[in-house]
Order: structure tokens, then C-alpha cells, then sequence
């Protein structure tokens, strides 16, 4: 268990426990004050005799001590000692509670020890070990339950010492004033174990269950970096049958790069929140072409986007997920356009990107170390699609893709070879195609 709350969690869900264990703290605080409170008017108003006044007035003030001294520490904000403090306050709760039936029976007992073990009042001795279902500690449960079979130990040995009545007669013990000890011992001792076992499992559970919602929303999280949010849904949700994690495998994928034109020069002349602001709202443009077309952004590396299609699932088969990717690159030049106008009207410059998709083999799956992986894909088609997009500049095109792009494409696309180009990394020439579009 002190595994699972600690080493096994994410940050996140270990902050969120200690803030409810913090809440659970002062919750318990305003409940000890409560009873404070009925317990001191109580205990004044139905006092029999002086005597029985100023115990009262004593336990009273020695758990206003208490309390004082833990809303002292939870003003301060004193986080660390607080929790060091709670179990003194179980401590406080038990010594109360036992204290209780303690003073009664010397009072009121005649010399009969059974007048305390079967006061009604022995119930109140469970709820130390219930309240610390509050803090989600279970430290403070197995300390809470220790004490309170140490008292009950302490109990059954007075009583034995003391020479209680004893007796075999359920009338009598149920009516009386004998008690059958292994009746007694067997209720007493088990039930303060079965509640603190359900308490425990309750606590554990409590744990199990945040540390399940944190690995989720962690999950989706990073999966919101890849896919559009149905998809994630669809992953986390469980439901992601065709979607392929695999630590390591080969697929055919649809690779597009694509980056703003001329990407130094504009950032030299504008303030860097502005060139932040440009960037954010270009890059929900071209995530929102990726995502509608069924691609996966795999990274944005400075103004540049890459975008994956076929990986971790494909479309369909092989020609839909490099048709997703043209149609994602018009998409963007789509969106570019809009985007331009608005910033026309702003007295802004337009901006100019330049779109590359090559496909192939590729290597698919998580990379990185184990405290943080990451899907990708890599591989000479990624390579070469990024030397694709950066032809642009030089054949004075906006979106260019390789010949095994072209010839997926059905008459809707319409482009033109513009030649054999010799790409750096690849020993023979490849036919480079030009994606005709409206501006």
C-alpha cells in the first residue's frame, strides 16, 4: 500500500491526495470542534454533582488544549507537522473516550468493572478508528486500531484482575451485571478489525481509484498531443481496436512536413508574443487539418508540423492514408488563406507555407526511455519528406510530394511532374510532383 502511494503514482495524483488529506484534516477539525461543543454543554447540563461537573470541566479543557493547538498549526499552514499531530489527536479521541468510561465507573460503578465494558459508551471507542477514513492514511488507521485494542487489552485485563462478575446466562449478561467474557472479547476484539479492514480497503480503493483516473487523463493527455479528441476518447475509452502501440513495428505510412516560408525573417521583425500568438493560432489550424483527415500530429519542431497517416491505425489501407495526406495539405493551404485574410485586415503580413509528403515503410512505435516514451515514426520516408517540403523554396512551390504520393492520387487532385530531383540521403533521382491548388 505505502508503495502504491507513493512510488507507483504520478505527481499529479500524489498532489491531489495530499490536498484531500490536507482537507481531510480540517474537516476533522471542525467535526472534533463540534463535539467539543456538545460535549462541553452536555456534560455541564447533565452533571449529576460537583464532582462530576469538574471532571467534565477537566476532560473538557484538556481537549480544548488539543484542538487549540491543531487549529493553531492549520492557521499557520503547517502541513508537515499537522500531519505529524493527527496522531496525537487519535490519541486524544481514544484518551477521552476511555477516560469516559473510566470516571463513570469509579463513580457510579460500585467497584463493578463490567459498569465500563458494557457501557454503551464503549461504541464511542471505534470512532477515532472510523474518522481516519477522512485522511486517506493508512498509517493513521493501523496506529488508531493499535491503540484501541491496546485499550480493549487493558479493558479485559482490569476486569480479569478486578474479578468482574462473571457469568454463562445470556439473560443476565445481556440484563445484568455479568458479563460472558469470551462473548465480550469475541465482540470487542473482531469488530474494531472488521471495521478497520473495511476501512482500510475503503482507503485503498479511494487511492486505487484516483491513481486510475490520474493514469487516464494523464493518458489522454498525451494522446491529445497525436489525435483529434474523438480518437483519444476512442483509446482511452477502450475501444481502440485497429490501434497499433506496439514497442516497435514496420508499417506503410503517408509522412507530410510542413512549414511557415521565410520563418526567420518574420520572427526577427515582430516581438516574440507575437510570434508566439501567430504560431498558436496557425498550429490549431494545421492540427485541425490533420485531425479531420485522420492523421496523427507526431511533432512540431520550431515552425515546422509533422503530421503521420497510416500510423497507429490506418484510414483503410494504403491509398486512403496518402489520399488523407494530400487532403490534408490542401486543407491547410485551405485554412492558410482565411488565415491570411484575417491578418491582412489586421495590417499584418500574409504568410507563405510550404507543404512535403512522401510515403512508404516506416518504422512505427514508442521511443525514449521509461520515464518518457514517445509515438513516433522514423525512417528514409520521413527523411524524405522532410527534404520534399524544403524543395519548395527552390522550385518556387507551395506543396510538393514524391511520385509514390502521385500516383496514389485519383483525378479530384490534380498535379504535375515538375522532374527528376536528386534529394540529399538517396542514390537515385525521384520524381518530384506539384500539388495544383486555388491560392
Amino acid at each position: 500500500m505505502h508503495q502504491m502511494r507513493t512510488g507507483n503514482l504520478e505527481p499529479a495524483v500524489q498532489e491531489a491526495l495530499s490536498r484531500e488529506e490536507e482537507n481531510g484534516a480540517r474537516a476533522l477539525l471542525y467535526f472534533r470542534s463540534i463535539f467539543f461543543i456538545f460535549f462541553f454543554v452536555g456534560g455541564l447540563t447533565a452533571a449529576q454533582d460537583m464532582r462530576d461537573t469538574v471532571a467534565n470541566l477537566f476532560f473538557s479543557g484538556g481537549y480544548a488544549i488539543v484542538l487549540g493547538v491543531q487549529w493553531y498549526l492549520q492557521r499557520r499552514g503547517l502541513h508537515r507537522a499537522l500531519h505529524r499531530f493527527s496522531f496525537f489527536m487519535i490519541l486524544a479521541d481514544h484518551a477521552l473516550f476511555a477516560g469516559m468510561l473510566i470516571f463513570y465507573y469509579t463513580l457510579l460503578g460500585s467497584g463493578n468493572f463490567n459498569h465500563a465494558m458494557k457501557s454503551p459508551y464503549m461504541v464511542l471507542l471505534l470512532m477515532p478508528t472510523l474518522l481516519t477514513l477522512v485522511q486517506f492514511k493508512h498509517t493513521l488507521l493501523f496506529f488508531s486500531l493499535g491503540t484501541l485494542l491496546a485499550i480493549l487489552l487493558a479493558f479485559l485485563g482490569y476486569g480479569l484482575l478486578s474479578g468482574v462478575p462473571r457469568t454463562t446466562d445470556w439473560a443476565r449478561y445481556i440484563l445484568g451485571d455479568a458479563v460472558i467474557l469470551p462473548a465480550w472479547a469475541g465482540l470487542w476484539f473482531s469488530l474494531p478489525v472488521i471495521i478497520a479492514a473495511l476501512v482500510g480497503y475503503a482507503i485503498f480503493r479511494s487511492i486505487r481509484m484516483a491513481a486510475q483516473i490520474g493514469q487516464i487523463e494523464g493518458q489522454k493527455k498525451q494522446l491529445s498531443r497525436y489525435f483529434s479528441p474523438a480518437v483519444v476518447e476512442e483509446i482511452s475509452s477502450g475501444q481502440s481496436s485497429g490501434y497499433s502501440f506496439k514497442k516497435g513495428e514496420r508499417r506503410a505510412v503517408a509522412v507530410l512536413f510542413a512549414d511557415i516560408r521565410s520563418f526567420t525573417t518574420l520572427s526577427e521583425n515582430l516581438p516574440p508574443d507575437r510570434v508566439a500568438a501567430m504560431l498558436a493560432e496557425l498550429r490549431a489550424l494545421q492540427m485541425k487539418a490533420v485531425f479531420d483527415n485522420g492523421g496523427m500530429v507526431d511533432k512540431f519542431i520550431g515552425d515546422a508540423i509533422m503530421a503521420v497517416f497510416g500510423a497507429p491505425k490506418s484510414a483503410a489501407d494504403f491509398h486512403t492514408d496518402v489520399v488523407n495526406a494530400v487532403n490534408c495539405g490542401l486543407a491547410m493551404h485551405a485554412s492558410l488563406t482565411q488565415f491570411n485574410a484575417a491578418r491582412s485586415a489586421r495590417g499584418e503580413t500574409p504568410i507563405n507555407i510550404g507543404v512535403g509528403i512522401h510515403a512508404g515503410e516506416a518504422f512505427a512505435g514508442n521511443l525514449g526511455s521509461a520515464e518518457q516514451l514517445e509515438y513516433t515514426v522514423i525512417g528514409d520516408v520521413v527523411n524524405t519528406a522532410s527534404r520534399i517540403e524544403h524543395l519548395c523554396k527552390k522550385a518556387q512551390a507551395d506543396f510538393l510530394v514524391s511520385e509514390v504520393v502521385a500516383a496514389e492520387l485519383d483525378s479530384a487532385v490534380a498535379s504535375e511532374k515538375i522532374g527528376l530531383v536528386r534529394i540529399r540521403g538517396r542514390e537515385q533521382p525521384m520524381g518530384i510532383h506539384r500539388v495544383l491548388h486555388n491560392p
